[in-house]
């Protein structure tokens, strides 16, 4: 079982079936928690996602995968360009397939060169990885943002999500 938490259509997807292994009240509950803070992210999505859609991200992480940020981006309308892990397994390249559109370059356990030399020549609008590239990345003008999982509530992985990524546009 895997459920994502990043983006508002995965967090309602995973409340919901984390929910339908339990009764009809836990499901109601779900549900109510949905319907609460639809409204916040469709506010976030309104905000931001008009700035954002269209814009590309390339990203490079460890223990956090891929597949579990990419549905924030893709809520956005953001296109993913670029994208690979430290520290992979081939179960997280398959199920990596089903988060990206065909054409979009994978790498694997890339070095901080290899990473710089695929960011130049994508030229995405947003890089994101953990926190030693940044530096690197904003001194070669990139727009970059620490993809880390430090975000427990609802509300704040949905307000992150969108507010880290569209501060620049």
């Amino acid at each position: 079982m895997e459920y994502n938490f990043f983006g508002p259509t995965k967090i309602a997807e995973s409340l919901r079936a984390i929910a339908a292994k339990f009764d009809e009240k836990i499901q109601e509950n779900a549900e109510k928690v949905i319907a609460k803070y639809e409204p916040t992210a469709n506010a976030i999505l309104e905000k931001y996602g008009s700035r954002l859609k269209g814009k590309t991200v390339a990203l490079m992480v460890g223990g956090l995968r891929p597949r579990h940020v990419v549905p924030a981006f893709k809520d956005l309308g953001m296109e993913l360009v670029s994208t690979g892990y430290e520290f992979a397994h081939n179960d997280d390249y398959k199920r990596t397939t089903n988060y990206i559109e065909n054409g979009t370059i994978v790498y694997d356990d890339v070095t901080g060169y290899e990473f710089e030399q695929f960011v130049k020549g994508l030229k995405p609008d947003i890089v994101g990885a953990g926190i030693k590239e940044k530096y690197v990345f904003q001194k070669m003008g990139f727009y970059y943002i620490v993809v880390l999982v430090a975000y427990v509530k609802y509300e704040g992985r949905v307000r992150k999500s969108f507010e880290s990524s569209a501060s620049r546009y």
